[in-house]
């Protein structure tokens, strides 16, 4: 019906064949054009149409077109839901690790999850990676760790704190950059305060020029 172009890499779990699109007469009916039914690894339920069920498939892969290939019912709220398991649900393979670190570092809980699940569509590299980093903005901006939790953190794990309060990898090289370029908790909370969404380098560049500032007399 069409070439196989994978918007939608999602795995499907199953796929049943419904009705006709439309109706054929009692000889044609096994050749007609069906919609089928697929649920995919995230529990999501699509409808999509095809000749058969590979052409259905090649069909959903194509990804949603929101009429003929759409989610009819979304996935249901997985209290226990963990990042390897939606790691896994994705087909996230290991050599997209960078997609994993976001995953792990940004969905840091089990709504954050749900919800991403909720949202995403077609699941490919892009699709998700763009997802996560618009979320990873919203949670800074309106949902960003507390700043008394952040200097609780920070006081027992600072790497950690910083990690879970710019939502970003932090290894303890850029947490050693951090501290000789001036960093403190009341800094980056002080930065947070005028620009939510600031990445840890930023941060890092500004607490510099903030130093060179200082010894120059400006």
């Amino acid at each position: 019906m069409m070439q196989n172009t994978k918007t939608n890499k999602q795995a499907i779990k199953t796929i049943v064949r419904m009705g006709q699109v439309w109706e054929q007469t009692e000889e044609n009916e096994e050749a007609g054009l069906h919609y089928y039914h697929i649920t995919d690894a995230l529990d999501r339920q699509w409808q999509t149409i095809g000749m058969n069920v590979t052409d259905a498939i090649q069909v959903f892969e194509h990804g949603s077109d929101k009429v003929w290939t759409r989610i009819i019912q979304p996935a249901p709220f997985h209290p226990d839901l963990t990042t390897n398991d939606l790691i896994h649900m994705l087909s996230i393979g290991p050599k997209a690790w960078r997609i994993r670190n976001a995953i792990q570092i940004i969905l840091n809980n089990v709504e954050r999850r749900n919800a991403f699940v909720n949202r995403i569509v077609n699941v490919n590299d892009e699709a998700v990676l763009n997802l996560l980093y618009n979320m990873k903005n919203e949670f800074l901006k309106r949902d960003q760790l507390s700043n008394q939790k952040f200097m609780d953190l920070y006081a027992v794990n600072p790497v950690e704190a910083l990690s879970v309060y710019f939502l970003e990898s932090v290894d303890v090289h850029t947490y050693w950059e951090w501290t000789e370029a001036g960093g403190t908790y009341s800094k980056a909370i002080q930065y947070k305060q005028v620009k939510p969404e600031m990445t840890l380098a930023e941060a890092i560049e500004k607490a510099e020029d903030e130093a060179r500032d200082l010894v120059s007399g400006y």
